[in-house]
């Protein structure tokens, strides 16, 4: 199917021309935040930014253009209510709707008590990858600012849960008394990071996260070596909710935190029951399988 795929985060914008494989792509830093902060008129705004990459993509006049992510949301283009679990993967309950002439805005999704968009559409796209050896149930992790962990069954996705690792990381190493500990910076340290998942199975990570400082002061520990070490305390934390389970996970992600996330899983006794996948191409293939609900 041609189309043009638009994933529009808070951060960034991304713009990409598909015919059965990605064509050309382009991507900025006009995020919705960016958009939203600079006040005026919004729609104007968004519709302005989406024009000029279309022309910097050479894109085809007319072409369907569906957008997902923070589009839809309340600092987005246009903000549409969430659709609700469960979400079937073949987009049959998707909310959506049609903005401009071929442009179609794609909605989250939410449970009584979270919210997500955009992971909907890499659910979708993670599902039409792995085809016919997709398990019966399993846990979808998406790793990132806000990393999502999906339950899924034959029936879509069933519940998902939000754990704020990204985002925790970026504060404690940047403004928290832990940055005089840390280097953001940093090259990754495995043996750093491992000591930190060990440290989140021994205590709650409220408790354990001083200890960043104290391996510091008392134990002359290396900002590289701290840095890693609060990466696999988050992630450690985050991942062990998953145990005590024998539900297949299926990790999604790029290079980097898919190493991490690997790494962190099998110290953990995760690693039989885990499979991980590239995410590049994700939301792509989602859209296009929205998409040919959306036109059908």
């Amino acid at each position: 199917m041609r189309f043009v795929a638009c994933d529009w985060g808070t951060s960034n914008f991304r713009l990409r021309l598909v015919d059965g494989k990605v064509l050309r792509e382009l991507k900025s830093d006009e995020g919705t935040a960016k958009l939203a902060a600079a006040g005026g008129d919004r729609p104007a705004a968004f519709k302005a930014v989406l024009e000029a990459g279309l022309r910097k993509l050479k894109a085809p006049a007319g072409l369907p253009v569906v957008v997902s992510g923070m589009a839809s949301s309340t600092i987005g283009w246009k903000e549409l209510p969430y659709a609700k679990v469960p979400f079937a993967f073949d987009g049959r309950n998707a909310v959506w709707e049609k903005i401009e002439p071929n442009v179609y805005l794609i909605s989250g999704l939410r449970t009584d008590t979270e919210i997500l968009r955009g992971e909907e559409t890499e659910a979708v796209g993670l599902v039409a990858r792995i085809g016919r050896d997709m398990p019966f149930e399993a846990v979808f992790v998406l790793p990132g600012t806000h990393s999502k962990h999906l339950d899924v069954n034959p029936g879509g996705i069933a519940t998902f849960r939000t754990y704020m690792t990204g985002e925790l990381f970026e504060l404690l190493s940047k403004h928290s008394v832990l940055r005089h500990s840390t280097d953001p910076a940093a090259p990754f340290d495995k043996a750093g990071f491992l000591e930190g998942v060990e440290e989140s199975t021994k205590r709650p990570v409220t408790g354990a996260l001083f200890r960043v400082r104290t391996r510091q002061v008392l134990d002359r520990k290396s900002a590289k070596a701290n840095t890693s070490f609060l990466s696999g305390l988050l992630i450690g934390s985050e991942l062990g909710n998953l145990r005590g389970s024998d539900v297949a996970i299926i990790l999604a992600a790029g290079k980097a935190l898919r190493a991490s996330y690997t790494a962190a899983a099998e110290a953990l006794g995760l690693g039989p029951r885990l499979r991980a996948v590239d995410s590049e191409g994700l939301s792509v293939l989602g859209q296009s399988v929205l998409l040919q609900r959306i036109l059908s």
